[in-house]
C-alpha cells in the first residue's frame, strides 16, 4: 500500500516538508488556489523529498503545463465513462499513441524515461457503473474512489461505512482488479486511514490543511493539559 495526501498550499519548501512523510502527493489544481508557477514549485519540492508528484485537475484543464514541469502523473476527478478515460490517456502521450504536444520545459534538463501515471477518480454513480470499462482503457493506471463526493451522491454525506458506499467501493475495487490496474480510496480523515480497505493499493489521507490544523490543535491541547495538571 502507498499512502499520500493532497497539497493545496504554495511553496517548494512546504511541499518538500509535507511530502517527506508520504509516498505520493496530489498537487491540487481542482479545489486548491494554485497557479502554474506554484504548481511547478510544488512538483520540485515533492520530488526533492523522494515522493511522487501527481497533479490533480479537472477533465477540461490543461495537462501539458504540469507534464512539462516534470510531474510524475495526472489525477483527473469525476471520470464518468470509458470515452472520457480514453481522451485523458491520449492527452498524456505524444504521437502516435496520443495527442500531447512536445514542449518539455523543465523536462528538457530533467529527462524522464517513464510514461506519466494516469489516475482517475470515481466520484459518482455514473463512474461506478462504468468502472469496469474505464479500468480496461489502455493507459489508465489507477481507479481511485473519491469517498466524500460519492457519499453525497448516494445520499449518505460523509458516512463512510454506509452500505451503499461500501457496495460502490466494492464494485470499483472489483473492476480495477479484473483489469489489473491499481485501486485506491481518497478522502479518508487521518483517524480513519488505518481502517482503510486492506487491499487498497493507494490511500489518500485527508489534506494538508486538515492535517496541519489537527497537528496544531493536538500540540496546543497537550500544552494546556500539561499546564492544567501542574497548576492543579
Amino acid at each position: 500500500m502507498q499512502v499520500g495526501t493532497v497539497l493545496s498550499l504554495p511553496g517548494a519548501f512546504y511541499a518538500e516538508l509535507l511530502a517527506r512523510h508520504f509516498d505520493f502527493v496530489w498537487i491540487d489544481l481542482e479545489h486548491g488556489a494554485l497557479g502554474p508557477a506554484e504548481m511547478q514549485e510544488a512538483v520540485i519540492g515533492v520530488q526533492a523529498a523522494g515522493a511522487s508528484a501527481l497533479v490533480r485537475m479537472p477533465l477540461d484543464g490543461p495537462f501539458s503545463p504540469s507534464l512539462d514541469a516534470g510531474a510524475d502523473g495526472i489525477v483527473v476527478p469525476r471520470v464518468r465513462s470509458a470515452r472520457e478515460a480514453e481522451a485523458i490517456a491520449r492527452r498524456l502521450r505524444h504521437a502516435p499513441e496520443g495527442v500531447r504536444g512536445y514542449g518539455p520545459r523543465r523536462l528538457a534538463v530533467w529527462p524522464r524515461a517513464a510514461q506519466p501515471t494516469c489516475a482517475v477518480q470515481i466520484e459518482d454513480l455514473a463512474g461506478v457503473h462504468a468502472s469496469a470499462e474505464i479500468a480496461r482503457v489502455e493507459g489508465i493506471d489507477a481507479l481511485v474512489v473519491g469517498l466524500a463526493d460519492l457519499s453525497f451522491e448516494l445520499g449518505e454525506p460523509l458516512e463512510r461505512d454506509a452500505p451503499p458506499l461500501r457496495s460502490a467501493i466494492a464494485a470499483v475495487r472489483g473492476a480495477a482488479g479484473e483489469a489489473g490496474v491499481r485501486f485506491g480510496v481518497a478522502g479518508l480523515p487521518a483517524d480513519a486511514a488505518a481502517g482503510a480497505d486492506a487491499d487498497a493499493d493507494l490511500v489518500v489521507v485527508s489534506s494538508d490543511v486538515r492535517l496541519i490544523d489537527r497537528a496544531l490543535a493536538a500540540a496546543t491541547d497537550a500544552v494546556r493539559a500539561g499546564a492544567g495538571e501542574r497548576s492543579g
